[in-house]
C-alpha cells in the first residue's frame, strides 16, 4: 500500500493541528528533566510537521523518524527540515529496537492504520525499555465498519484473531465497534497492553523502582477518518512527586480515564472567530455572547480556541 502522505496533506488537517499544539503544551510541563534534553521519536511522513513544530516550540534537537516507504528515500531526505533528524528506514517493529531508548524519550507513534499486532509490539517494546520520565503517545485509525446483523460478531472475531483472543472481551459483538465504540475498544486494548507489560517488568523491582504509566491525554477527532490518540507518562513510583509537579491535570484536555476529549472543529467564519476571541478567556458567565453564531459551534470553539488556527497552518 502506498504511503498515505501521497493522498493526504497532513498539514491541512485542522483537528490534527489542534492535537499537535495540545500535545506541545503538555510536553512543556515535563519536569523529570529539561524538555530540551529529551529525544523525539516519531513517524513523521514526508511533511515532518510534528518534527518541525516540536523543534521550534520545545527546542528538541535529537530526533528520529521511522519511515516504512523505503522506495521514497530521496524525497524524504530532500524534505528533512533540520539537520539533526535521523532516518530509520523500515517497519516500526523492525527499526524501533535500533533506537537508543536509554535516553528520556517523547515517542509519538502516530499510525494512519488501525490497531494491529505491529502497534502492540511497538508499545510493548517502548514500555519495556524507556526510562522514567518518558512519554508515549499512540494514534490509530478507528473508523467504524458497517454492522451486518447476519454476522453480528464477524468484526470482533476478526480483530481477536489478528491481535490475540486474550486481548478482546469474548462477550462483545460488532455493535460495540459502531460510532466511537471502536475508539473506546482500541484505547482499552492499548492501555491494557501497557499495564500487562509493566506487570512483567516490575516483577523483580523494588517497590520504589516499579514503573507505572499515567494517562494524561485521550483524544478523539475526525479529519476524514475517525482517529484516537492516547498518551501518558512512564515513571518510577519513587518519582511520583515529580509527576505531580507537572500538573497535567490543570490542562483543560487532561484525561486519565476512558472519557475522551473530543476535538470537534467548528464551522465558523473569520468574523465569528474574531467576535468570540474578543470574549476569551471566559470568566463568569461561562457562556459567550453568541449573536448569530450557532451555540454548538461556539461551544466547540471555546474548548479549543487557544489551539485553533486563524489560517490553515502550514509548517515547512
Amino acid at each position: 500500500m502506498a504511503g498515505t502522505y501521497r493522498e493526504i496533506d497532513y498539514r491541512l488537517r485542522l483537528a490534527k493541528h489542534v492535537e499537535r499544539l495540545m500535545l506541545t503544551d503538555a510536553f512543556r510541563r515535563l519536569k523529570f528533566a529539561t524538555v530540551e534534553s529529551y529525544q523525539y521519536v516519531g513517524l513523521g511522513s514526508v511533511y515532518f510537521t510534528d518534527f518541525a513544530l516540536f523543534h521550534r516550540a520545545l527546542n528538541l534537537s535529537a530526533m528520529t523518524c521511522i519511515e516504512k516507504e523505503t522506495s521514497d528515500k530521496i524525497r524524504f531526505n530532500d524534505n528533512l527540515p533540520f539537520s539533526k533528524i535521523t532516518m530509520e528506514w523500515g517497519l516500526s517493529t523492525d527499526r524501533l529496537p535500533y533506537i537508543n531508548l536509554s535516553l528520556r524519550t517523547i515517542a509519538w507513534l502516530d499510525y494512519d492504520s488501525r490497531l494491529s499486532t505491529t502497534v502492540l509490539d511497538d508499545v510493548r517494546h517502548f514500555v519495556s525499555n524507556a526510562p522514567s520520565g518518558s512519554v508515549l503517545v499512540v494514534t490509530v485509525q478507528c473508523q467504524p465498519e458497517a454492522f451486518n446483523a447476519a454476522e453480528p460478531r464477524k468484526k470482533v472475531t476478526t480483530l481477536a484473531n489478528q491481535i490475540g483472543v486474550e486481548r478482546v472481551d469474548p462477550n462483545l459483538d460488532d455493535t460495540a465497534m459502531l460510532g466511537w465504540g471502536c475508539a473506546e475498544l482500541f484505547r482499552k486494548i492499548i492501555v491494557n497492553e501497557i499495564a500487562a507489560t509493566l506487570e512483567k517488568l516490575n516483577g523483580v523491582r523494588a517497590p520504589s523502582q516499579k514503573m507505572q504509566f499515567e494517562q494524561i491525554v485521550y483524544f478523539q477527532y475526525q479529519d476524514g477518518a475517525r482517529m484516537l490518540t492516547v498518551g501518558g507518562i512512564l515513571f518510577d513510583r519513587g518519582q511520583k512527586p515529580i509527576f505531580d509537579q507537572c500538573a497535567f491535570s490543570e490542562l483543560d484536555y487532561y484525561r486519565n480515564g476512558d472519557r475522551p476529549f473530543r476535538i470537534d472543529i467548528p464551522k465558523l467564519t473569520q468574523r465569528e472567530i474574531g467576535f468570540l476571541d474578543r470574549q476569551m478567556p471566559l470568566g463568569a458567565p461561562t457562556t459567550p455572547v453568541l449573536g448569530s453564531i450557532p451555540e454548538r459551534d461556539a461551544r466547540q470553539y471555546v474548548q479549543i480556541y487557544r489551539y485553533f488556527p486563524n489560517v490553515v497552518a502550514v509548517v515547512t
